[in-house]
């Protein structure tokens, strides 16, 4: 299994990705791209053309079908939540395709959904939000030589929100099919304009779904300490980066949070929300300035 396909999450509201490849099929209640009689393999969901096809499976069924497969083999940590945030059987949900229809290309406000915020006893919130960018490369997997988390120790800032995303390490190949691992700082300053309080350490990894196809890929996030964070029981993410048409890729974002003892649940939605879309424009120009396009 080789490089190329690593991604960045910032599991409080994001992740980054990495890649593979599709084959026949389209996504549920859409259709295959007619103006190519549909021999080009690629899917359209509500004119988004993603895609192309993986031994005679569709890109939403790869996902859906070996994404919970790959990294449940993996044994990091348990995302089958984050999973049906997204798949429904062995298709996408309504969620992933509006993501993907509403992918930031650079202008107006990048669209951030919020799939769920529910508080129990001990205001103990549950958070879950996705995005989706269009990105100027190739394939997913060039989105690895680029570094783009680096680009988030000097701040990620939006609507009086301030957090700082450090990388503590990197390691190629680290095993269990995972092509890259990255363990990540984050400190959350400041949350709708209030200081706070807010740290974790995380471990990103990214896999290929279908080894040595690098059109669609899944990296995931989940919180080092969970026995023992202050702030948060769980702090979880999924990457899905696909190939697109005509050099393009998206790259899809699923954020789940349970988070302790906040009394203000509408301010960490916000907040969160708030640094999505921050990281979604911050990502994209980014891109777009080292694919000089």
């Amino acid at each position: 299994m080789s490089r190329k396909t690593v991604n960045y999450m910032f599991a409080g509201a994001v992740m980054f990705l990495g890649a593979c490849t599709p084959k026949s099929g389209s996504f549920e209640g859409s259709k295959v791209d007619s103006a190519s009689g549909g021999s080009s393999g690629n899917q359209v969901i509500e004119g988004a053309v993603i895609g192309t096809t993986i031994d005679n499976r569709g890109a939403e069924q790869v996902l859906c079908e070996e994404g919970p497969r790959v990294l449940g083999n993996a044994k990091k940590a348990d995302f089958s939540g984050e999973f049906k945030l997204i798949c429904e059987g062995n298709a996408t949900s309504q969620a992933f395709k509006r993501a993907v229809t509403n992918a930031y290309t650079g202008t107006g406000t990048p669209q951030v959904e919020v799939l769920k915020i529910e508080t129990g006893e001990n205001f103990v919130t549950e958070l879950s939000l996705i995005f989706a960018i269009k990105a100027p490369l190739e394939n997913p997997s060039l989105f690895a030589d680029l570094k783009p988390h680096d680009i988030f120790a000097a701040g990620i800032k939006e609507g009086s929100s301030e957090l700082y995303i450090k990388v503590e390490s990197r390691q190629s190949f680290p095993g269990r099919a995972s092509v890259e691992q990255i363990v990540l700082n984050y400190d959350l300053k400041l949350a709708n304009g209030a200081s706070i309080h807010d740290i974790r350490r995380t471990e990103f990894n990214t896999y290929l779904l279908v080894e040595n196809n690098r059109d669609i890929a899944v990296s995931s996030e989940h919180l080092l300490d969970a026995d023992t964070n202050e702030y948060y029981h769980k702090a979880q993410g999924l990457t899905i980066g696909i190939k697109g048409d005509a050099g393009q890729s998206y790259m899809v974002f699923v954020t789940n949070l349970v988070i302790k003892n906040r009394i203000e649940p509408e301010r960490m939605k916000v907040t969160m929300t708030n640094l999505n879309i921050a990281v979604a424009k911050m990502l994209e120009q980014y891109l777009i300035s080292k694919s000089g396009k």
